[in-house]
């Protein structure tokens, strides 16, 4: 795992422009075509991914959340065997080499999509209620303008708003027992 700010020899809170002119001092460099070492194109990539991380906002703020967790794991490693010596049995985050990280995995756990399951098991009760009161509510409507119409208190094409209350009660009932709701398939094709 590479320390990016490190790599192009910047503080943590270093700004934009900072960044852009590590980033060109350093590539001025280690650039292939100026450095004649055999491991310049590997350098250079390596400081080209420093340079794209800590310019985008999202994959700066991931990769200083990586450091965080490395810097705080190692602390720990190392506390735990200052205190009780070179008997630690789990002391593999003491060197950072041995610590590996897959950005790829991390972002996903990140930015992990949250579906009707994930509320669900956060709380049922809430998911629940949130179903039992949109068909409370279709109740409502369906039976207001079916009354209303055969009242004479409204002209009859207003029997037609009934049919969103009928559809709030079936949405509601299929969200109460477990099956994907038609507005669910609506939401999903809106997302991509």
């Amino acid at each position: 795992m590479y320390d990016f700010y490190k790599i192009l020899d910047i503080s943590r809170d270093a700004s934009v422009e900072d960044i852009k002119r590590a980033y060109r001092n350093k590539a001025k460099s280690v650039h292939p075509d100026v450095n004649d070492s055999p491991k310049a194109h590997e350098v250079f990539t390596v400081v080209n991914e420093a340079y794209e991380t800590l310019i985008d906002y999202k994959k700066r703020h991931l990769h200083d959340q990586k450091l965080y967790y490395a810097d705080t794991t190692m602390a720990n490693a190392e506390r735990k065997r200052h205190y009780y010596g070179s008997s630690v049995k789990n002391d593999t985050y003491t060197n950072a080499s041995n610590f590996h990280y897959d950005w790829n995995s991390f972002n996903k756990a990140a930015y992990k999509e949250k579906n009707d399951e994930y509320y669900f098991k956060r709380s049922p009760f809430i998911y629940n209620l949130l179903f039992v009161s949109g068909m409370f509510l279709g109740f409502l409507i369906s039976i207001v303008t079916i009354v209303g119409t055969f009242n004479n208190y409204w002209p009859r094409p207003f029997i037609l708003i009934s049919v969103i209350g009928f559809i709030l009660i079936h949405q509601g009932w299929k969200g109460i027992i477990g099956k994907k709701t038609f507005l669910h398939s609506i939401r999903k094709k809106f997302r991509k």
